[in-house]
């Protein structure tokens, strides 16, 4: 299903844990850089393998929306949102894309707020220290201090929703689309990062 582009998708995932919960709003398959979507054109390509792998590894509930229509995260009442706000989480992650022309990092993490940066670079530093050791990923730039970011997510309703501390984690395609070709799902290497990534957050929340 995540290589569909049928418009407007909401995959759900159920696993054990659902205190942590991760979340693609804007997936489309590699080689689909539009969404059907007036608010929000750009896709995130490949986020919904990412986000996935992510919860498989978490053994957390996820839930991808897939081709939308809408915004997923800037509307309360949208399938995606609401499902989140099912599972009462108190850590949502959520996985979006960037192609670097907006900002010089291959991974940006906000929690919304200045004042949660604590949260944001502790997870940053945590990446940064594992894919130290790792010879394809070590040089990947990855910052987590609100004021030195571009994407912020202060207007997306699922990061500033004060019922869980949500990380909004921006990754540029390297980690998102095959080397070669302009179609496929994620390689090893962003496989790795997801490993080193959920090693992080299981560091920070158990």
């Amino acid at each position: 299903m995540l290589e569909s582009t049928q418009p407007s998708l909401l995959i759900v995932e159920t696993r054990s844990r659902s205190d942590i919960v991760v979340g693609a709003p804007h997936h489309a398959p590699a080689g689909t850089p539009g969404l059907p979507c007036p608010e929000h054109s750009d896709s995130d390509e490949n986020t919904g393998f990412i986000g996935r792998r992510l919860a498989e590894q978490l053994d957390c509930c996820g839930v991808i929306a897939c081709n939308a229509t809408i915004d997923p995260n800037k509307h309360r009442s949208s399938d995606y949102s609401l499902q989140i706000a099912t599972w009462r989480p108190r850590v949502l992650v959520e996985i979006h894309g960037h192609g670097k022309i907006r900002s010089p990092y291959d991974v940006e993490i906000s929690c919304g707020s200045a004042e949660f940066t604590t949260w944001s670079e502790r997870l940053a530093a945590g990446i940064r220290r594992r894919i130290s050791a790792d010879p394809e990923l070590a040089d990947l730039t990855v910052c987590g201090r609100f004021s030195d970011i571009y994407f912020r997510a202060t207007r997306t309703l699922t990061i500033t929703d004060t019922r869980w501390l949500a990380y909004h984690i921006e990754l540029s395609s390297r980690l998102r689309k095959p080397v070669t070709g302009r179609t496929g799902p994620p390689t090893g290497p962003a496989y790795r990062f997801i490993g080193y990534l959920a090693a992080a957050l299981s560091e920070e929340h158990g």
